[in-house]
């Protein structure tokens, strides 16, 4: 179970998310908080947490997870199988373009990995597409 401590940072953070909540469902009868007034609340506690809402999700992973590296390839719909075309530091798979397949079923495909090195986030990647798991 997790524990609120409101004199905490993270405390501080959710107290004031719950309020931001409370105003909102309360704000008149039969009235309940639509989905950007939410997307807003939890935003905000998101940067009293110091996280950029609009940043990479590395900004959460617990020190020592490896190094980000972005992986691209061609992805082969028929067997499940990728072909690592090269392997370059830091998180870039959200720029990456993913274009529809040609005749011979292969799809440029791109994603995000935290790796002790290169050569281990491309097996990474290579699991994953075999796994079906993209």
């Amino acid at each position: 179970m997790l524990h609120f401590d409101p004199t905490t940072t993270s405390g501080s953070a959710v107290a004031s998310l719950f309020r931001a909540w409370c105003s909102l469902r309360d704000a008149g009868p039969a009235r309940r908080p639509d989905a950007a007034e939410l997307a807003d609340a939890v935003g905000e506690m998101f940067a009293c947490l110091g996280l950029d809402p609009s940043g990479p999700p590395a900004q959460v992973d617990p020190p020592g997870a490896g190094e980000a590296f972005t992986v691209f390839g061609l992805r082969y719909d028929r067997a499940d199988a990728l072909m690592v075309a090269g392997v370059i530091p830091g998180e870039h798979a959200v720029a990456a373009v993913e274009l529809d397949g040609d005749e011979l079923n292969f799809v440029r495909w791109a994603d995000t990995f935290h790796a002790a090195s290169g050569d281990a986030a491309a097996m990474a990647a290579r699991a994953q597409v075999e796994r079906g798991d993209y």
